[in-house]
């Protein structure tokens, strides 16, 4: 009988002496697992992050404003009219059309993509003593996209009528709110200041002026 129980106790104690070593080695197998298969979803959300950001279309529908670039950034031509909204001395009224070339190449400051365009402007402006002067605007503009912005900044100068031209405003893509689109649109407001319209107008001068773009890329 005491031999018995010296077996019996013996068993138990052999018993209570393993277990907790088996649980433990279970316990580490299970985080082990776990452990491995969190690195497996991280590499395959890896693999799949860089995937989409591989595809250009999907890159631009996970993150837009990352991937955004100026208006004009390709090889574009555009068809615009313009409006005057406000004048400056001796400027009654204003419109005219325009002729905007983007070139294909643009140029990162800071962080924004600056893209570059050239423009023919033909306006017609009662100006002093003129009426229905026609005044041509031969410019250069630079644009960017602001970065998780629906616009664009702009500014140019060049050569309108007998002095120079400084411009500045900003373009609202319509293709951004209706991407299907099958042409680039853009509205938009510029201010423009003029040094000398013609020889027999002096002073400089100016105005703000609404315009409306339509064009295609290459």
């Amino acid at each position: 009988m005491k031999r018995f129980r010296y077996l019996v106790f013996s068993l138990l104690f052999v018993i209570l002496a393993v277990m907790p070593p088996v649980f433990a080695q279970e316990e580490a197998a299970v985080e082990e697992e776990a452990a491995v298969e969190e690195e497996a979803v991280v590499e395959e959300a890896a693999v799949e992050e860089e995937a989409v950001w591989g595809d250009e279309a999907a890159a631009e529908e996970v993150a837009p404003a990352e991937t955004a670039k100026a208006p004009g950034s390709g090889m574009t031509v555009s068809l615009g009219v313009g409006m005057g909204l406000a004048h400056g001395d001796y400027i009654s009224s204003s419109s005219g059309l325009g002729l905007l070339v983007g070139l294909p190449f643009s140029m990162p400051i800071g962080p924004l993509d600056v893209s570059v365009s050239a423009a023919v402007l033909m306006n017609t402006m009662d100006a002093g003593s003129e009426t229905g002067a026609s005044v041509t605007q031969i410019m250069v503009f630079g644009m960017a996209a602001v970065p998780g912005m629906p616009f664009a900044l702009m500014g140019g100068a060049g050569m309108a009528g007998s002095g120079l031209a400084i411009a500045g405003g900003l373009g609202v893509p319509v293709n951004a709110f209706v991407p299907d689109l099958p042409v680039q649109v853009m509205v938009g407001v510029n201010a423009n200041i003029y040094t000398a319209l013609d020889d027999n107008i002096e002073g400089n001068t100016g105005g703000i002026v609404g315009f409306l773009t339509v064009g295609t890329s290459f």
